[in-house]
Formats: C-alpha cells, sequence, structure tokens
C-alpha cells in the first residue's frame, strides 16, 4: 500500500474522535466500502502491534511512556508520518491509561 494512503487513512479513520478508536464509517465515506475494509484491518493491526509494545515503566509518567512506545514504533515503521504516529499513539494512551 502506498504510504500516504495509509498515513492519511489513520489520521481520518482515527483524529477528531474524542475518545480515540479507528472510525470504520469515515473510512467508508472517505474510501468506500471496499478499500475501508482493507485500510480498516490495517490501521488495526498497526495500533493493536503499538499497544502491544513492551515498556519498562519506571518512573515514566504515561506520556513519557506512550513517547517512549512511539519513538520505537516509528523506528520500526518509518513509513507512517508524524500525523498518523500522534493518531496511533492517541489510542496507545487511552489503552494504558
Amino acid at each position: 500500500m502506498d504510504p500516504s494512503v495509509i498515513n492519511t487513512a489513520i489520521v481520518v479513520a482515527i483524529g477528531d474522535t474524542a475518545v480515540p478508536h479507528i472510525d470504520e464509517q469515515k473510512l467508508a465515506e472517505t474510501y468506500g466500502p471496499a478499500q475501508a475494509k482493507s485500510l480498516m484491518t490495517q490501521i488495526s493491526e498497526l495500533v493493536r502491534e503499538a499497544v502491544a509494545m513492551p515498556i519498562e515503566w519506571g518512573d515514566k509518567t504515561l506520556a513519557e511512556g506512550v513517547n517512549d512506545i512511539l519513538q520505537r514504533f516509528a523506528e520500526k515503521h518509518p513509513e507512517l508520518s508524524q500525523k498518523a504516529l500522534h493518531e496511533i499513539g492517541r489510542c496507545v494512551g487511552w489503552n494504558l491509561r
């Protein structure tokens, strides 16, 4: 998949949600039902992968923990934009809180 498509889809799907989640309806409205299903799967896999990353909490705050995960996640997925990483980070933070 073209990195610009997945990056934009992540921002479309998660951005502007009060409680961070993947909004399948927004994806369908933007990309059509067939492509939305594929994008939903890819975005879900990325979010699950980020949430599952181990963390050494030590004296880290929630924000520091999320930043640590996102830094390592960005190294693993250099194709992801800062905006896409930010939205994935919102999901990670929500799950860790």
